[in-house]
């Protein structure tokens, strides 16, 4: 695996200091599904914008999701049918 081609599987950067600046409003619960949303990212590239998909990925019933969306939507930006972020 040649590391100008491939990304890493086993890690992903997380700069400290960047996410606490970005997220300082976020409650334990979105902080875990952004971080959820952020490893999947990591992995599987851009996510389809889909809640029920969503909310699996990020552990939370149709309903949390619904609301935690709100919140979380502002971090990706949304178009063409997938979440996508700037930094992963």
């Amino acid at each position: 695996m040649s590391q100008h081609t491939t990304k890493p599987d086993i890690w992903m950067p997380l700069y400290v200091a960047d996410y606490l600046a970005d997220t300082a409003y976020l409650t334990t619960e979105h902080h875990g599904a952004y971080l959820l949303m952020l490893m999947a990212y990591w992995r599987n590239g851009p996510i389809p914008d889909n809640d029920a998909i969503i909310a699996s990925i990020t552990k939370q019933s149709s309903d949390a999701w619904s609301i935690t969306r709100a919140v979380l939507e502002p971090f990706f930006q949304v178009s063409g049918g997938f979440w996508v972020h700037k930094r992963v």
